[in-house]
């Protein structure tokens, strides 16, 4: 096959008899544009590979005749650009030339023709710019699906909440966590132990609550001034680790130090709840028992004590009181708390009437008795009620009852001696007082006359509560 390139088809000579050179302007009047193969290796339409040239995808067309129209369809290249002009004749002699810029129903016939194949534009559109909207040439871009558009909205949120939770996370560490101190500053069980003590014999509260796994919910003696006046009844001193038994995120430590001048022996029992190298004391507070000292106005080191069973407390040493007036705390009120979960002992500890308010007690009791003692009817109270027919069928008359205390009875109600109720400590208890003399009218087989009642009643146990503002004397 011959090579297009070197076989050009049939040209056509101009008036002189003389092949026009390409791309040149015989006039001079006219600019000259760059015929292919000449001065410009470019395609005569942008965007359009020349045909027949290494990497347009489009073989070379075979001869075609310099007259023959383009292909139907095929965009017509602009007169001038690509193809060669016909010979422009002087002015005024012969046909015009078509005016450039304007387009043309067909090439000039006259002229030389370009070589079929270049330079020309083809019919076929290139594959990347067919179906391309707007004739763009490039393919339309995609928009987001729905479940797209779901999935990054949701993996947003999933990532906010994740950021959420580890804020929180650190935020509630950092309150946990007491300022200048605690568990977050431990890096073994024996070293939270003994800062543990140490913030206690320091008298520093809320650096000791820092040590603890669980704080209590009821800080009302977990405080400075409750320490405060621990250390001056007894100074915790000598805090020193004894041994340290350490396995699985458990530990038990033993220690010694001085609660005052009483040596002392403990063991705490220290966890690493999470494995995150941050130890926690379980427990490491102690308890002092309450109930029997109910209404009584209690205080711990000076600090009120809610009613109930019992209250939590640091190791320490700690005296109880009354703000009654009408009671005191007999025996040595002063107890110790050194044993994680102890409990103090206070068996020794008993509430009691003051010296004023037990002779308040036996006034009340006398007042009580006289006032019963001076009533003639059957029924007297103070546990001092007769019945009106007798064992023996003797008839007693109502309104003649006559009542009379015996000396030792008289005697007993002035020595009283008196004791508090275990379940309400504010109710004081007297012993029984004994019998009295009755006697009354009587009729006893048709014959009436004053009987002598034996075995008649006696008084028994008077309570008094003597927290009450109008304190009442009761019988049993």
């Amino acid at each position: 096959m011959s090579d297009d390139r070197n076989n050009p088809g049939p040209q056509q000579s101009g008036e002189d008899g003389q092949q026009p050179s390409r791309g040149a302007d015989r006039t001079g009047d006219l600019p000259a544009y760059p015929v292919q193969g000449q001065g410009d290796s470019g395609p005569a339409f942008p965007g359009y590979p020349p045909q027949g040239q290494p990497g347009s995808g489009v073989p070379p067309q075979g001869p075609q005749s310099p007259n023959a129209a383009p292909p139907t369809g095929a965009p017509q290249p602009h007169p001038g650009y690509g193809q060669p002009q016909s010979p422009q004749p002087h002015p005024g002699y012969g046909p015009q030339p078509p005016t450039y810029g304007q387009p043309q129903g067909q090439p000039p016939q006259s002229g030389p023709q370009p070589h079929p194949g270049y330079g020309q534009p083809q019919a076929q559109t290139p594959q990347w710019a067919q179906g391309a909207p707007n004739g763009s040439g490039r393919p339309p871009k995609k928009g987001l699906s729905v479940g797209a558009l779901i999935g990054i909205i949701g993996g947003g949120v999933f990532l906010l909440l994740v950021i959420g939770v580890i804020v929180a996370i650190v935020v509630i560490r950092s309150v946990a966590s007491p300022a200048g101190g605690g568990t977050s500053q431990s890096t073994s069980p024996s070293q939270v132990v003994t800062e543990y003590l140490t913030a206690i014999a320091d008298g520093d509260a809320e650096k000791a609550l820092g040590y603890l796994g669980t704080p209590p919910e009821d800080k009302s003696l977990l405080s400075d001034e409750v320490l405060a006046a621990s250390n001056e009844l007894a100074p915790l001193t000598g805090v020193s680790v004894v041994t340290e038994d350490t396995s699985n995120g458990s530990s038990d430590v033993t220690v010694t130090y001085q609660l005052g001048a009483q040596p002392v022996t403990a063991e705490y029992s220290v966890l690493d709840y999470d494995d995150d190298g941050v130890w926690e004391i379980s427990g490491g507070t102690g308890y002092i028992s309450t109930s029997k000292f109910e209404g009584l106005g209690l205080t711990i080191n000076g600090t009120a004590v809610p009613d109930g069973d019992e209250v939590e407390v640091f190791p320490g040493s700690y005296q109880l009181a009354t703000t009654s007036a009408n009671f005191t705390l007999s025996g040595d009120a002063t107890v110790v708390v050194d044993q994680p979960f102890g409990t103090a002992d206070t068996s020794d500890i008993t509430p009691a009437l003051t010296d004023a308010a037990l002779q308040q007690f036996r006034g009340l009791v006398r007042a009580a008795v006289e006032g019963c003692i001076a009533s003639t009817t059957l029924d007297a109270g103070c546990g001092l009620a007769i019945p009106a027919t007798l064992s023996d069928g003797t008839q007693l008359t109502d309104g003649t009852i006559q009542r009379t205390l015996p000396a030792d009875t008289s005697t007993t109600i002035d020595s009283l001696e008196v004791t508090l109720s275990y379940d309400n400590p504010t109710l004081a208890q007297g012993e029984s007082i004994g019998g009295i003399d009755v006697s009354a009218q009587c009729t006893q087989g048709g014959q009436t006359g004053t009987c002598s009642v034996l075995f008649g009643p006696s008084l028994g146990r008077p309570s008094v509560d003597m927290a009450s503002p109008n304190p009442t004397v009761l019988w049993d």
